[in-house]
């Protein structure tokens, strides 16, 4: 967290929006190298045990991975954080200010380790003369030049900011209401969708999720991000709205 001398009354909103987000990425850094390292060591293991070619990109399941681990982080710590800081004395508007820091950055930070992974990766398979392809259903979206492989990888940070404000605002309505998980119906097919179109990404999931989350497939990758933008500032409107209302529940005894 930033230190006192930086809480100002004017601009500790936004000391603590960046400060979150960067004690957030200092907390889970270890985790991170630990993915790295294993995105990095399985395909040789894998290649040296079994002589399987290696095909695929194994940083794309790391990669992937953070867009569920960035919406359980909004949520958590908007649960968490909001009575503690309401009773530390920030203000309902303050909180939601520093939410809506505290997303861009940690999603483009993620981004940034998402895209280097992808070029890491890129030049560790070329030194087995593997190919890097994204798996695709019955099709594979090969990454086999830089250019493919940027094209790809500078997705994340908007794809994360997605994720991270639909389960920001998941958090939210879990606070305010005892059936505010419920919202998870609506959000989660749209945040999905979204994701799917901007990836190229086959839907997965129940039928009827595949159903939904296909309904975007013909969109071209400009729309989906135009959407993407829309999307993420009515999340966040909405989420600002509930916090704005929300009471402090009382302790019970």
């Amino acid at each position: 967290m930033p230190a006192d001398t930086n809480l100002k009354l004017p601009t500790r909103r936004y000391s603590i929006g960046f400060g979150v987000a960067w004690e957030a990425h200092k907390y889970f850094k270890w985790w991170f190298a630990v993915i790295i390292v294993l995105a990095m060591v399985t395909p040789p293991a894998v290649f040296q045990f079994s002589s399987t070619e290696i095909e695929v990109s194994a940083w794309e399941f790391a990669a992937y991975s953070g867009k569920i681990f960035s919406a359980i982080v909004a949520g958590t710590f908007l649960y968490t954080m909001f009575p503690n800081a309401l009773a530390q004395g920030l203000t309902r508007r303050e909180f939601a200010t520093s939410m809506g820091l505290f997303g861009p950055v940690w999603s483009l930070i993620l981004g940034a380790l998402a895209l280097a992974g992808f070029i890491l990766e890129h030049l560790w398979y070329g030194l087995f003369d593997w190919n890097q392809a994204i798996q695709r259903g019955d099709r594979d979206l090969a990454l086999d030049s830089l250019g493919a492989v940027l094209t790809h990888g500078v997705t994340y940070p908007l794809s994360y900011l997605l994720f991270f404000a639909g389960g920001a605002l998941i958090g939210a309505a879990c606070y305010r209401w005892d059936g505010g998980w419920l919202i998870l119906v609506p959000v989660a097919p749209v945040v999905f969708s979204l994701d799917f179109a901007l990836t190229r990404a086959d839907p997965w999931g129940p039928g009827w999720f595949r159903w939904l989350t296909g309904l975007s497939g013909d969109a071209s990758s400009p729309v989906a991000a135009a959407a993407m933008v829309v999307v993420i500032a009515a999340l966040a409107w909405i989420g600002r709205a509930i916090l704005l209302e929300t009471p402090v529940r009382a302790k019970k005894a």
